[in-house]
């Protein structure tokens, strides 16, 4: 065993013993973080994001990734250096919310329709934040207002495109490399919703469980004194304490810590950078989303602070230009609300309809070829 593989064993293990010593000495914090977590994943994430995460996987499964790319191909293509078939996945992407496009990506790999090298340089800009997220969430839930939200999203749109052409301008001398040839075998309609589906079912479990685990763990680092410690040494070295007060939290957990940053008046740059940031916990969601394939986890994180340094600098010019925007970030809401709640049996039996009708369809009219890009 490598030096490197020793230290990262060594320190898993000291992880584990004071997560469980935490779990044990402050069994009712840990149970309320845990049921933070799992009211988040029902009221919030699971409705933002599980129908995004379908999608994505859809259009590629079914073969209408090619179909729909076909108008952003020249953009793709020369602006991003990526295959023309990826445009659908980066829209999706774009508004999908944090590991729509990742689920994406895997799709694209492994349907051969791109490298795991394009894989990873779309990694860099295909995360983020998606419009039901900031705009419901933090914007009009944190912020009471859905124009405060706005603005943070399209600070989040431009770092992705701004990256996104950065990274196709540095690797435009270089020919990028072909994917392997890609399945040609047709998939029917239903049989693409299906598969589709089932994936994200499972990755939409592994997220809950990471969201849980991590309200639970900041819950813990919150009771037992060590947020507020955090806090008091960024305070001596001179951090405002509305962000020291948020920055364990942020790290951690991107809704968390936007909650909490919001209450304690933070800048509006400083928002962009935790949604661009997105926390550990998301990271972990991504990193599952593409189990199986290769890429750099640092680079990751390092593109991650990368684009929350771009979006807040973007969202600080909008602040600078905009009087308007500048107002609304003058003041702050109460604490977020979950996003609207539909009917459970009303929204079953609309899922349950929409399952038979596309069961009933002709199979040779649903049918797509799974084309190269």
């Amino acid at each position: 065993m490598s030096s490197i593989s020793r230290t990262a064993a060594i320190s898993n293990t000291v992880l584990c013993i004071v997560a469980a010593c935490g779990i044990l000495l402050l069994p009712q914090s840990a149970a309320t973080g845990a049921q933070t977590g799992l009211s988040f994943c029902a009221q919030v994430l699971i409705p933002s994001l599980f129908p995004f995460m379908v999608l994505s996987s859809f259009v590629v499964k079914s073969g209408l990734s090619s179909f729909l790319s076909k108008p952003l191909k020249p953009i793709t293509q020369h602006l991003f250096h990526l295959p023309g078939c990826t445009g659908a996945t980066i829209v999706m992407a774009l508004v999908g919310g944090y590991p729509a496009g990742a689920r994406g990506i895997k799709a694209l790999i492994d349907q051969g329709n791109i490298t795991p090298k394009q894989g990873e340089r779309m990694l860099t800009f295909c995360v983020g934040a998606g419009p039901a997220f900031v705009i419901s969430v933090v914007g009009t839930g944190l912020l009471g207002s859905a124009w405060a939200g706005v603005v943070l999203f399209a600070s989040q749109i431009f770092a992705s495109l701004f990256i996104g052409i950065l990274t196709g301008l540095l690797s435009r001398d270089s020919q990028p490399s072909q994917p392997s040839p890609a399945r040609t075998s047709s998939i029917r309609f239903a049989d693409a919703l299906v598969e589709s589906t089932s994936d994200s079912t499972g990755g939409m479990l592994n997220m809950c469980a990471f969201v849980i685990l991590f309200s639970t763990l900041l819950t813990l680092l919150q009771d037992s004194g060590f947020s507020q410690t955090i806090s008091q040494a960024l305070l001596f070295v001179g951090v405002p304490s509305s962000t020291a007060n948020s920055v364990v939290s942020i790290l951690l957990e991107v809704t968390n810590g936007c909650s909490l940053a919001a209450h304690n008046g933070v800048s509006p740059a400083f928002l962009s950078f935790a949604l661009g940031w997105a926390g550990i916990c998301v990271h972990f969601q991504i990193f599952t989303s593409l189990s199986g394939i290769s890429f750099s986890r640092a680079k990751f994180m390092a593109f991650r602070l990368l684009h929350g340094g771009i979006a807040a600098l973007f969202s600080g010019v909008l602040l600078h230009i905009s009087p308007k925007t500048s107002e609304v970030f003058s003041t702050v809401s109460q604490p977020v609300q979950p996003l609207m709640a539909a009917d459970l049996t009303g929204s079953l039996m609309l899922l349950a309809a929409c399952a038979m009708f596309l069961l009933t369809l002709s199979a040779k009219d649903m049918d797509f070829s799974r084309k190269k890009c």
